[in-house]
């Protein structure tokens, strides 16, 4: 039987039709099969189908070759947004885990005192902020010594390596810095991708002295004069240190602490005057 069959058929079986033979009724199969022969048809009689040109040959394995890589890179571009999201997913749960430690968050990650303080805070890291409020740091401070403290959270200047600041701020940005070093250690812990080198390298008194003449009614060219920083810098900074007030404002009110709150009003009567904050220079 099988040399019989190989006889009649030496390459290969005759394929079934699959509607007269095989009696398939289904209305969407019977419109697929016409489809693949539709398509059959119009390979077969494509001009290239049957060419023998060189140069139409290479340029169609260029094209097959192209799909190949457009496939690959859909695939590689899929596994990139796989990982990204892992590591996404992955931040946020150590960040969470972060702000349990600190007392930001309860275990269910509900928003506590500490966390919506935090919430009002933008200009600056809100979460050193939050921890200097909650540390008592700006209750035995003037508002002309608070504005001069903050401008070290606000300025973009690096701080030169023999830059000292003055007796009166020293006990406050160790406690700035401690505050600073407690946040990247729990961080740290609750695998986070911090180093606290540079944590501390965003901590930048260089400007502290000028801001406290500024708010303690020195001139402009007065304050430029204690400083290498440029003009442009220093009101930049100012307008910063301005928000971030306005900020701390809105948290201490948030928490019921109207004395607090309005010890950061009074630092901005204090810095916001004259060309600082003159809509215009040319003015």
């Amino acid at each position: 039987i099988n040399a019989e069959y190989m006889g009649q058929f030496p390459e290969r079986p005759p394929l079934l039709d699959p509607v007269d033979e095989m009696k398939i009724e289904d209305p969407t199969f019977k419109k697929a099969v016409r489809k693949v022969e539709t398509l059959e048809h119009r390979l077969a009689n494509h001009a290239l189908h049957a060419t023998s040109d060189p140069v139409k040959l290479r340029n169609c394995e260029l094209h097959e070759k192209k799909l190949e890589i457009a496939r690959a890179m859909d695939d590689l571009k899929k596994q990139i947004d796989g990982s990204t999201k892992t590591v996404l997913r992955d931040d946020l749960k150590a960040r969470l885990r972060a702000l349990r430690r600190l007392g930001y968050t309860t275990e269910d990650n509900v928003i506590q005192t500490k966390g919506r303080v935090a919430c009002e805070l933008s200009t600056a890291d809100e979460l050193l902020l939050t921890e200097l409020i909650f540390a008592g740091l700006f209750t035995d401070l003037t508002p002309e010594q608070i504005a001069a403290l903050l401008s070290a959270l606000v300025t973009n200047e690096r701080t030169p390596p023999d830059h000292k600041p003055s007796e009166a701020f020293e006990q406050p940005l160790r406690v700035v810095t401690e505050a600073a070093k407690r946040i990247t250690e729990v961080c740290v812990q609750s695998k986070m991708a911090l180093e606290e080198d540079k944590e501390l390298a965003k901590i930048s008194p260089c400007l502290i002295e000028a801001t406290f003449a500024w708010a303690t009614g020195a001139k402009f060219s007065q304050i430029c004069s204690m400083t290498p920083v440029f003009e442009g810098s220093i009101i930049r900074m100012m307008r910063r240190l301005e928000e971030l007030l306005r900020q701390l404002a809105g948290a201490a009110r948030a928490i019921g602490d109207l004395a607090l709150s309005q010890k950061f009003l009074d630092g901005i009567s204090k810095i916001k005057r004259d060309i600082v904050f003159a809509a215009s220079l040319y003015l």
